[in-house]
């Protein structure tokens, strides 16, 4: 351990709005990001990847999952896994998809004073939390990834 995690945060890949159901998968905008997805952070050294109990968390992570031989597990609950994360026991590198509010609440469980909003209809951040282990102390890098918005 080298007294440092680093949490790869991203909200799930696009899906079609207004969503059809309450647990839509992802479109194939969607899917291509997710590939996107694997191979931007597929070098990372990710030891730990974590979704929520939704599909299109799921389907974001699947392919970084497949590339790494990992299995994802479900996040445990905001506060308990931000625990797990500063205590360094999830490894140096941890991925977690989620959803528009859930990625903010994490960044901020996770240190981060001022956890930036996600729009509806943005799907390509890609947030780099850094977490000292020995004083909890954290920083933020917010980026963009996959194919370039049309906005």
């Amino acid at each position: 351990m080298t007294g440092q995690v680093t949490v790869l945060a991203v909200r799930h890949a696009d899906i079609d709005q207004p969503a059809a159901s309450a647990d839509p998968p992802l479109n194939a905008a969607g899917r291509r990001r997710a590939t996107a997805l694997a191979h931007v952070a597929g070098s990372s050294a990710v030891g730990t990847i974590f979704t929520s109990t939704l599909t299109r968390t799921k389907a974001t992570a699947e392919p970084l999952a497949r590339r790494l031989e990992l299995q994802p597990r479900e996040v445990p609950g905001t506060a308990e896994l931000a625990e797990q994360v500063r205590s360094g026991e999830l490894g140096e590198v941890v991925m977690i998809a989620g959803h528009s509010n859930t990625v903010p609440e994490m960044i901020h469980a996770l240190g981060v004073p001022s956890a930036p909003a996600i729009g509806e209809r943005e799907f390509d951040n890609l947030f780099v939390v850094t977490v000292v282990v020995a004083d909890g102390t954290a920083g933020l890098v917010r980026l963009r990834y996959g194919a370039i918005p049309t906005r």
